[in-house]
């Protein structure tokens, strides 16, 4: 099982192809397993490392507050790779963003699929929803959790897969208590959108919550850089429509190519 350490973790990752470096960063939903079916039409042109955010899947830390933009980056020294395209889905789209406002030195580009955004008010659960979440946090009912993610997160349907998925995170397994992630350095990334200086592609999928259908032409929007596009799916994107995913991304990242050699 290939790990670095970085920071202080031990941080599984994986890769597959050859050529330019890109990585993928998943979302609070499921492990890196997230990104495991759209891997192989990436893998046809590029070097894809895909990793496992602390305390997701196989990855592990101390029982002490991390950063995972610093994790990120420290995996990316341990692999030798000064600069990288960025892909991050929903939770891991946050994550990459803010990375790229705090070292846009890094980042050669960089895709956001469905993605979160600090700073940007968001109510994806109703109200009632977020109560039952809540009781069944505080009863330890893991599948009483993920019920209402579900619910608000794959309205296309769940199966087997998204359940193995999901009890790879920290919501199925708690980290030790008082332990806790760290905001980008720069701050919350709504704000800074103005600086985003990396040249961006905003994903959104139809079946999302309004607050999060939001997220891509905002960005758009206020980036000066950056461009949205919507497709046909819910959260679970990835899973349910790979190659559609893959086509996407290799079309901009070959645009972004073309304009850094013209």
């Amino acid at each position: 099982m290939p790990t670095v350490e970085a920071n202080g973790a031990r941080l599984w990752y994986d890769e597959a192809g050859s050529g330019p470096a890109l990585l993928l960063l998943h979302g609070g939903l499921g492990d890196s397993g997230l990104w495991e079916p759209v891997v192989p039409f990436l893998a046809e042109r590029l070097r894809v490392i895909r990793t496992d955010l602390r305390f997701f899947g196989r990855s592990t830390g101390p029982a002490a507050p991390w950063s995972w933009h610093k994790d990120t980056l420290g995996l990316l020294d341990e692999l030798g790779v000064e600069r990288v395209a960025l892909v991050g889905l929903s939770l891991g789209g946050r994550i990459a963003l803010e990375i790229a406002l705090d070292a846009p030195e890094r980042i050669g580009a960089l895709a956001l699929v469905a993605a979160a955004l600090s700073g940007h008010d968001a109510a994806p659960y109703s109200a009632e929803q977020a109560a039952r979440y809540d009781a069944a946090e505080a009863e330890g009912d893991a599948d009483g959790m993920m019920e209402v993610d579900f619910e608000v997160w794959a309205p296309l349907g769940a199966n087997e897969q998204m359940a193995r998925l999901w009890h790879a995170t920290p919501d199925a397994s708690p980290p030790p208590e008082g332990v806790y992630p760290l905001g980008p350095a720069g701050g919350a990334a709504r704000p800074r959108l103005a600086d985003l200086s990396v040249p961006t592609l905003c994903v959104t999928v139809t079946r999302d919550p309004e607050d999060f259908r939001a997220v891509g032409p905002l960005i758009a929007a206020e980036a000066p850089n950056a461009r949205h596009i919507e497709l046909d799916s819910d959260h679970y994107i990835t899973l349910r429509e790979p190659e559609l995913v893959a086509g996407s991304l290799l079309d901009f990242l070959a645009e972004v190519s073309q304009s850094a050699r013209a």
